[in-house]
């Protein structure tokens, strides 16, 4: 997929946006520099005959991070989560 200049911008924009809430967030640690990422988003609409529609949106650090390094990223992601709820605490 070819890297307009919209989305360019909008790659970094969402890099700066990514980098502001982890400041946010986590106000007391090194934020160090941001390497890769993956959003992933749900979206909800409606089809021509009124029924929900619900998609999932997957978007990649400038749209290319290797597939290897996404499935790792979302793996060790679901990790947390699932320790986690199982010892009641957040992720």
């Amino acid at each position: 997929m070819p890297r307009t200049p919209e989305r360019v911008a909008a790659d970094q924009a969402l890099t700066d946006a990514i980098t502001a809430v982890r400041a946010a967030y986590d106000p007391d640690v090194d934020t160090g520099v941001l390497t890769e990422y993956i959003v992933v988003s749900a979206w909800s609409t409606w089809g021509s005959d009124g029924d929900g529609v619900s998609t999932i949106m997957s978007t990649p650090m400038d749209g290319d991070v290797p597939l290897h390094r996404l499935l790792g990223l979302l793996d060790y992601s679901l990790a947390r989560y699932r320790s986690a709820i199982t010892e009641d605490t957040d992720a």
